[in-house]
């Protein structure tokens, strides 16, 4: 079907669940011998009218055609499809990470990641997207909780990001009001947000929305802690798209991550780098860094 991968639940061995949220619960399990994540998607993200029923039926088969075509070291590989789970329900199965999300990592303290690391996992994150934007493929929920990690290797943590069949934002399909107000679910999601799509300035929306999100994520990796935790949504939305809100950065903050991270949080779309630029300076800070633990007397 599709050209996809079909994957039976009887193949499938759950093993732990690894969280649940609006579209579904996320276990940790086997397939074929390998670990894999199984996401079992909930039957009222299929809900509605029939014909409505039938549309969103129709755009998951199709974005998961589009996932499973994705093969990139920085992007998580999407298997396949489950048609047959619990009473009819629908799965996903796609490669597991086993540190889970760079959200819950750096929400665990005791995982001291140095600037090196950090800066290797922006890299990482960068490479994927700039992957997904070769690809005219527009994340639109780019953010710590998207992107999973594997620190097993002490000298070499991997990030990769993640995309959901209910995620695609494909340009050639012009999915762009995937992700704004109309479609709810935003509150997770609105610190990460681009002006343009709060704004409802949605001819301006391209594919530097995911620019802006990264530089959020920038500094998510950099200080640990959550964007506007405290706050409520409506100042978030209003701070946003005034352009008088954006994340307080540390003084201790490397000069040149704090002109990326906000050349990237910029108001204007054609101030933001693309991610092809943004791989370039980072690989640049990574190797300037390195230039300076190799130097005499460091």
């Amino acid at each position: 079907m599709y050209g996809l991968q079909i994957i039976r639940n009887a193949d499938l061995e759950e093993l732990r669940e690894l969280g649940s949220g609006t579209f579904g619960t996320v276990y940790h399990g086997k397939w074929r011998g390998s670990d894999v994540a199984i996401k079992r998607i909930k039957k009222s993200c299929f809900a509605g009218r029939s014909s409505e029923q039938e549309k969103l039926t129709k755009d998951f088969w199709r974005e998961a055609q589009i996932l499973s075509k994705l093969h990139h070291p920085n992007v998580v590989a999407f298997y396949g499809v489950v048609p047959d789970g619990t009473g009819g329900t629908l799965a996903t199965v796609a490669e597991f990470m086993v540190n889970g999300s760079l959200r819950n990592v750096l929400l665990r303290k005791d995982r001291s990641l140095d600037l090196r690391k950090k800066l290797i996992i922006a890299m990482d994150a960068a490479f994927g997207m700039e992957y997904l934007h070769s690809k005219s493929i527009v994340h639109f929920d780019l953010k710590c909780d998207n992107l999973l990690v594997n620190l097993r290797d002490p000298q070499r943590p991997i990030c990769k990001v993640v995309l959901d069949p209910r995620e695609v934002g494909d340009f050639g399909l012009s999915r762009i009001k995937r992700n704004t107000l109309v479609s709810g679910g935003v509150r997770g999601t609105l610190p990460w947000m681009a002006p343009e799509l709060l704004n409802g300035s949605s001819s301006k929306v391209s594919e530097k929305v995911d620019v802006f999100s990264f530089g959020i994520a920038l500094w998510e990796i950099l200080t640990g802690e959550e964007p506007y935790a405290n706050m409520h949504c409506g100042a978030i939305i209003g701070g946003i798209v005034n352009n008088s809100l954006r994340p307080p950065v540390p003084e201790t903050c490397d000069p040149e991550w704090r002109i990326l991270m906000e050349q990237c949080w910029s108001a204007n779309p054609d101030i933001r780098p693309s991610f092809t630029e943004v791989t370039d300076r980072l690989r640049a800070m990574s190797a300037m860094l390195q230039s300076r633990a190799q130097a005499p007397g460091s």
